[in-house]
């Protein structure tokens, strides 16, 4: 709304207004009761960031390989000054003497000499023995593979709690079966989340987790993958990895029969290009949750992306238009 007929304070009539003067134009927009400059003060509704939840816990102190071999040297010295003590102060017992074949004639002496054959055949089951103890300590401590994925389990949850990161990738042909089971079992693998859609212009890779995992993604997908290589041909008609099952929405057998017959076309032009990189509020696909979808147009891409997520269909069909040009 434009108060002022030109962009200075001239027609600002003066305070306070006399009754002789006849009153300006602007007067009805300024000191009218009915006019929409009043004393009151409108404040924007706060919105958090997203990183206020994240707390950075403070880092220790961090050791050279030097220094941490020098404490170790040091703690290990410690508890045997300590075992010495209390065996002679009689709390503990003394241990038993580590007899080896190295040491056999030095530690047993006299005995060795009267009787070799027995002495060594005890001394063989000794050294079996304590063998056997330090495998079984070392199986003890070994995780098992319940514990070996809670605990990784438990290492993306804190990767997560630190903020969620979104990753788009525009990808020119992902026809290859290859190309398809990498990317949605390497997303799995990392506990990632994310919609792969696959367009006749190019396919788009949505992903969403941790920061930590997300590192190793972009690595997969810009440096590792061989885009121009379609793979070796499989026996099947169709990409085990994208049937339909009652718990995916991935594309229909019809559509992974054809993009498996396109794997005879060239693709040596074919490119990967990450489109966008940055925080994000919270996930948009579930957890763990990698879908397939076939959008023969536009419209369809978007609604799969749904409301939020649509401007990365956006972005990606400019870089084409801006390459292209």
């Amino acid at each position: 709304m434009v108060l002022l007929p030109s962009k200075t304070y001239d027609d600002v009539p003066e305070r306070p207004f006399p009754a002789s003067k006849p009153r300006p134009p602007t007067w009805p927009l300024i000191e009218h009761e009915h006019s929409p400059i009043d004393h009151l003060v409108q404040h924007p509704i706060p919105i958090p960031p997203p990183t206020v939840n994240i707390k950075v816990q403070p880092h220790g102190v961090i050791l050279t390989k030097q220094e941490m071999k020098k404490m170790r040297r040091q703690r290990r010295a410690a508890e045997q000054q300590d075992k010495r003590d209390r065996i002679k102060m009689g709390l503990l017992p003394p241990d038993p003497p580590k007899i080896k074949l190295a040491n056999l004639m030095r530690v047993l002496g006299n005995e060795a000499i009267a009787d070799p054959t027995k002495v060594e055949a005890r001394v063989r089951r000794e050294v079996a023995a304590r063998h056997e103890m330090h495998e079984r300590a070392n199986a003890e401590r070994m995780l098992t593979d319940e514990e070996r994925r809670d605990r990784r389990i438990y290492k993306t949850k804190v990767e997560e709690a630190k903020g969620i990161w979104c990753q788009v990738y525009r990808i020119e042909n992902l026809s290859s079966p290859s190309h398809r089971f990498k990317v949605r079992k390497n997303a799995q693998q990392h506990h990632l989340s994310g919609l792969v859609l696959t367009h006749p212009d190019f396919s788009l890779v949505v992903v969403e987790g941790a920061a930590k995992a997300l590192k190793a993604y972009k690595r997969l997908m810009l440096v590792r993958i061989d885009w121009t290589d379609p793979g070796r041909p499989r026996q099947s008609s169709v990409d085990d990895d994208d049937v339909d099952d009652e718990n995916q929405n991935g594309p229909s057998r019809a559509i992974a029969s054809k993009q498996q017959g396109d794997e005879s076309m060239d693709l040596s032009s074919n490119t990967c290009e990450l489109v966008f990189e940055g925080p994000v509020r919270d996930r948009s696909f579930p957890a763990g949750s990698v879908r397939m979808e076939s959008c023969p147009t536009d419209m369809n891409a978007k609604d799969a992306l749904g409301p939020k997520l649509a401007g990365y269909w956006d972005v990606a069909k400019r870089s084409v238009a801006a390459r292209d040009t």
